[in-house]
């Protein structure tokens, strides 16, 4: 337990602070730029700060943080839900940035320890010395794997891209509930904006790893942390080349030809942009559509505590050498109702074709003044698959018939998961194997 009103939360030698001060330093961070926009991390801080300080908690349990802080169901698997894991990691990195950048005179610094979620408070000047790792040999083959690998993906994107384009495309077949749906979501006379897939950005986390925030996106600051990284001259430059040029899927361009070629959209009212060229302003103001997972469009992040389905993002999932004959595509649900799995995966490859999984989220603006939809998929053709959905008359009526209308007779905000099957990269059908309502 604690004692009286005076702690010491710390790994070296440091002046004891009180509740009161190391709540003013929690809170310093919480009001930087690297947490205020993100009020599910701050709620996380907050719980183990009290855990820890307020509680006196010498051990904080994963089980526990899904409960408590993300409204888990108590029978939760914390081995097969990784949400916690995940909000751990983003919050360990934006305190990291937080004291080497805007707390960078902070005396002391607050950190989340890897392993462990009980926070810790230590001195800047007594922190473990840095180890000094040997030089790197140039060119060894970790390096080359990873270069060949973001090579052979652009070109593999390439090759997907113009058999997209040169494939013969059925005219979307128009009808009540195809109207009925975009009248909905444009009705209100607003700006929309067709926001397409950075595909340089996905290939890079593919690369790394590991995700990439939309703070990280905004920022660049992946770029400093690659250039930290200990990896070759070349696989930076090949980094480089990718992000000085702005690629995007053929599948999202499938998309924006459906939505125009059944007029779909209001062309004075209508704006088609780059993830990177976006902003905050129009997901406050305007309808905006995002085409493809927050993988390749970092701003479903704004999205993230709305939408109940993601794409996994377990280090496994980001593996350029994951073998594709082998792969299980996976989507975390995050609200599960009754009998339904708080993970969706797919089977491997077979010879009917393989599986995958379609996002299709219809949700409001951040003001709640417009609407929002974001169409993503576990791979190129799930996007594909969820931009079909919504265009074509016999696909989206079937989808409207399950959906209850509001008492002006609107359509209510919903997410549905799709499940695919495709036989060389083309959809062959899909099912619907689950549908929240919002």
């Amino acid at each position: 337990m604690l004692e009286s009103k005076r702690m010491h939360t710390a790994k070296a030698q440091l002046p004891l602070l009180s509740r009161e001060e190391l709540w003013a330093l929690a809170e310093r961070a919480c009001a930087s730029h690297h947490l205020n926009r993100s009020a599910r991390l701050k709620e996380l801080l907050h719980f183990l700060c009290r855990r820890a300080w307020d509680e006196g908690a010498e051990e904080i349990k994963e089980h526990e943080i899904g409960v408590a802080v993300f409204e888990r169901d108590p029978q939760f698997d914390s081995s097969q839900d990784t949400l916690v894991r995940v909000q751990a990691s983003q919050l360990r990195k934006r305190l990291e940035r937080y004291f080497a950048e805007e707390g960078v005179e902070e005396p002391v610094i607050l950190e989340i320890p890897r392993g462990s979620y009980v926070p810790l408070v230590h001195g800047r000047e007594t922190e473990k010395p840095t180890e000094v790792l040997p030089p790197l040999p140039p060119s060894k083959s970790t390096d080359h794997r990873l270069v060949w690998g973001l090579s052979a993906l652009c070109l593999i994107l390439a090759a997907t891209s113009l058999t997209l384009w040169l494939r013969p495309s059925n005219a979307p077949t128009t009808g009540r509930s195809v109207r009925l749906f975009w009248d909905n979501f444009s009705g209100n006379g607003r700006q929309n904006y067709i926001v397409l897939a950075d595909s340089a950005i996905a290939a890079i986390q593919d690369a790394l790893g590991h995700p990439i925030g939309l703070d990280e996106y905004l920022r660049r600051s992946y770029i400093k942390d690659l250039s930290e990284a200990r990896v070759s001259p070349e696989y930076r430059d090949l980094v480089g080349y990718l992000m000085g040029r702005r690629y995007t899927s053929l599948a999202d361009v499938f998309v924006v030809r459906q939505i125009e070629q059944a007029r779909l959209l209001e062309p004075t009212r209508t704006s088609v942009v780059y993830a990177r060229d976006h902003n905050v302003r129009a997901f406050q103001t305007g309808n905006n559509i995002l085409i493809g997972s927050q993988r390749a469009v970092p701003w479903v992040h704004l999205f993230n505590d709305m939408m109940d389905f993601h794409v996994s993002d377990r280090p496994a999932d980001f593996h350029l050498q994951l073998d594709a004959s082998n792969a299980k595509r996976r989507v975390e649900n995050r609200r599960p109702l009754k009998d339904e799995p708080v993970v969706f995966e797919s089977d491997t490859r077979s010879p009917e074709g393989d599986e995958g999984y379609s996002i299709i989220a219809y949700l409001p603006n951040l003001s709640r003044n417009g609407h929002t939809i974001v169409l993503g998929g576990t791979d190129m053709s799930g996007t594909e698959a969820a931009g079909m959905v919504l265009t074509t008359e016999t696909f989206l009526e079937e989808l409207l018939r399950r959906l209850p209308r509001q008492p002006d007779g609107s359509l209510p905000h919903f997410e549905v998961l799709l499940k695919t099957k495709q036989v060389e990269s083309t959809n062959r059908g899909y099912q619907i194997v689950a549908l929240h309502l919002h």
